[in-house]
């Protein structure tokens, strides 16, 4: 009887997206730690993470849609913090304050008050711990 329940259940699934439904996400999810730091973030979706040399960078996109810049030290030694970010035609850009963060072309440029204060290199990395 269960089986011929979930069967069913599955059949109503495939005939509601070929109408024409959004097809549920297969995007891998964003890591509890950090979307427990974000408004709405239970059920975020990683979007990409990336390291520097003693960084970790991780954009989750929430169940709403807003997306977010996680920044951290990637030792741990001080707690990382969360920001609206926005996709841009290059790449992503985060606001916090007077700082502005811009990830381009396997780097992410760090502006203060719009000036330059830094640039890092990027390694795309799958998904922070």
């Amino acid at each position: 009887m269960f089986l011929l329940i979930a069967l069913v259940a599955h059949g109503c699934d495939s005939s509601s997206e070929s109408s024409g439904s959004t097809p549920r996400s297969t995007a891998e999810a964003c890591p509890e730690r950090i979307a427990a730091e974000l408004p709405g973030g239970d059920g975020a979706e990683l979007v990409r993470a990336f390291r520097t040399k003693n960084k970790q960078i991780t954009l989750c996109r929430t169940a709403s849609g807003s997306l977010y810049y996680y920044g951290e030290f990637s030792d741990g030694r001080e707690k990382g913090i969360a920001m609206k970010a926005r996709a841009t035609s290059k790449g992503f850009e985060a606001r916090n304050g007077e700082y502005r963060y811009v990830v381009h072309g396997g780097a992410v440029t760090i502006y203060q008050s719009g000036r330059r204060i830094g640039e890092e290199d990027l390694t795309p990395e799958p998904s922070p711990s």
